[in-house]
């Protein structure tokens, strides 16, 4: 089985190596070692990518255009116009709808499968607007995850601690860093491709507290850690991407104009070609076309 694991970490750009601004520069992060000039090492012989999100457009870089252009490998900010920020508008999610390649994979008997979990109230009454992640597992049928899926552990909550579950008293178990990723470790290899998207990386960004982030970044570099462990790179590939920069600066509260880190481990490396930079609207091609290196089932 040749499947790929997507984790797609919101607001992570490349930032100076400067602790007064950058909480990865404040800890010596083991998977998470990115910086803008200087990407690695990484355990178990990983690449790093720096990764062009701007994607020829002026203005900041923003969600919205970003992860729309990431899954469907077209340059959503130049179809717009503009970079477009939060969640997907109706042009976005008609380009989703017709080239992502989530679809693609599932109209062609590939498995996949978004290991994120959703809450009951969103379940029961959905929102008018939703996440671009979100858009592409309704385009693609893929079933959304609740909170039984979590607690078998199918799935996990955008919070993979489930700290936030907690304190809103959903009668959840809380989760090391590493057992949630022992999770996602033991998911993948159910489907040809499975995503998880963290965005509270995005969030901190904006509030620009360094201390939370940088407890955040030391869990999610234990997290994403623990993946690189416990993944076969024989069998399986692994991707960690994003669509922005942020939290790389708290001098700042918007996005950044930074590039950001692609790491990939596993066959897809392959896929590069000895490339040494990319844009976000490569990720979808070399994601596809590893899955695409043996039939579906």
């Amino acid at each position: 089985m040749n499947s790929v694991v997507l984790i797609f970490i919101d607001g992570l750009g490349l930032g100076a190596l400067d602790a007064s601004t950058n909480p990865l520069a404040r800890f010596e992060p083991v998977t998470l070692n990115c910086y803008a000039d200087r990407l690695g090492p990484f355990p178990r012989n990983g690449i790093g990518v720096p990764t062009d999100a701007s994607l020829g457009i002026s203005g900041v870089p923003q969600s919205a255009t970003g992860q729309a252009s990431l899954f469907t490998g077209v340059n959503a900010a130049q179809m717009l116009g503009r970079h477009c920020s939060g969640f997907p508008n109706s042009a976005l999610r008609q380009l989703i709808a017709d080239r992502s390649f989530v679809r693609r994979l599932r109209d062609d008997g590939y498995s996949a499968s978004f290991l994120n979990t959703y809450t009951p109230p969103f379940l029961e009454n959905p929102p008018r607007w939703v996440s671009v992640t979100t858009v592409v597992c309704q385009t693609a049928g893929l079933r959304l995850n609740d909170l039984d899926d979590l607690r078998a552990g199918r799935s996990l909550y955008m919070d993979f601690t489930n700290q936030l579950l907690v304190e809103r008293g959903y009668p959840v178990p809380l989760r090391t860093p590493e057992e949630a990723a022992t999770v996602l470790v033991n998911q993948a290899p159910r489907y040809d491709f499975c995503f998880y998207e963290y965005f509270l990386t995005d969030v901190a960004g904006h509030q620009g507290e360094m201390q939370e982030s940088l407890k955040l970044l030391k869990n999610l570099d234990l997290f994403v850690t623990e993946i690189v462990q416990g993944l076969d790179f024989e069998r399986q590939s692994l991707v960690v991407t994003s669509d922005h920069g942020n939290i790389e600066d708290l001098s700042v509260s918007p996005h950044t104009m930074n590039l950001v880190p692609t790491l990939l481990w596993g066959p897809i490396q392959r896929q590069l070609n000895g490339r040494a930079d990319l844009r976000v609207t490569d990720i979808a091609s070399l994601i596809e076309a590893c899955v695409r290196t043996r039939p579906p089932e």
